[in-house]
């Protein structure tokens, strides 16, 4: 019997990325309150959004939509695991 689950991928581009305090939206579009503010700062001096929640991700890639600077990226990755009976 082969069972599918999906994982999914959270990618965030610091680069493009304007921080929490600059933007925020990821963090309040999210459904699932995945993002919180990171207490890092970035070589660019931000703190950017972190997926501190990551495995409550539903995948509905909300805060990719509505980044303003295409700077997060939401992946579904499909693994089959085949499960055996003993």
């Amino acid at each position: 019997m082969a069972e599918t689950t999906k994982k999914i991928l959270i990618f965030t581009d610091e680069t493009l990325c304007k921080g929490v305090d600059g933007c925020g939206i990821c963090i309040h579009v999210c459904p699932k309150k995945v993002f919180e503010r990171s207490s890092r700062l970035t070589p660019k001096g931000i703190r950017p959004p972190e997926p501190v929640r990551a495995e409550d991700c539903n995948g509905c890639k909300l805060c990719m939509i509505y980044c303003p600077d295409l700077a997060i990226v939401i992946e579904k990755e499909d693994k089959s695991e085949v499960l055996t009976e003993t």
